[in-house]
């Protein structure tokens, strides 16, 4: 009988100890998925962010005449963003480069901006592609997006933070805080991009690669 209550008192035990670490993994699995969900979100923006920052230099180098002479119109055929973001975004950079702030310009002083939108390409013809990807980095700005991937990094920077104090064994953290660096660097990057073409293609490339390879595994991890 004695043996009994002891096999019984174990039994017990381990019953309750796992209880307790599959509640503590069910814990730190939604925290994480919640975090990375912000990751990712972030980075489907940022992802296109890039790919227009390389596009705005490439053609700024190889369709200098196309973008002279067709201004606004031509990149946004090109790019990821509507003629409206393209001129905001050149409106935003003559702003810029003229010691205004776009934020707090009134809204004649943005459209005289946006009315000379066109025009600032021939202005800028002998340094076209740095013009280029000036205006799609600050299109992102005008239109939100920046503002937006911001408030998602920083969502999942404080999340991330949080469950590596409440959950620092979590297996599954170094590959979440891996995308997360990869992805907040990206988004340095975009909005001050720098070295020469090859060297910003083979850049982009490399976070894209790094990023892809960290999605794979953590989307096997959380999916539904």
């Amino acid at each position: 009988m004695k043996k009994f209550y002891v096999f019984s008192l174990i039994t017990a035990l381990i019953v309750t100890l796992t209880a307790c670490g599959g509640g503590k993994n069910k814990k730190a699995f939604d925290a994480s998925k919640e975090a990375y969900q912000n990751v990712d979100a972030a980075y489907q923006i940022i992802a296109d962010f890039g790919s227009d920052i390389y596009e705005a230099w490439r053609l700024g180098i190889h369709d200098d005449d196309e973008i002279i002479d067709e201004g606004c119109s031509y990149l946004a055929k090109e790019l990821g963003l509507s003629k409206n973001e393209i001129t905001d975004g050149t409106a935003y950079t003559l702003a810029d480069l003229m010691g205004d702030n776009w934020e707090t310009c009134s809204d004649q002083k943005r459209n005289e901006y946006r009315d000379m939108a066109d025009f600032s390409f021939s202005l800028m013809e002998n340094d076209l592609f740095s013009w280029c990807v000036m205006v799609a980095s600050n299109a992102y700005k005008v239109n939100g997006k920046v503002a937006e991937v911001q408030e998602y990094l920083d969502i999942a920077k404080g999340q991330m933070k949080d469950l590596s104090e409440k959950y620092s064994d979590y297996e599954h953290y170094p590959a979440l805080k891996g995308y997360y660096t990869t992805t907040s660097s990206f988004f340095d990057f975009c909005q001050n991009p720098t070295g020469s073409f090859e060297q910003l293609k083979t850049t982009i490339e490399g976070y894209k690669t790094d990023a892809r390879d960290y999605k794979a595994d953590l989307d096997y991890i959380f999916e539904e």
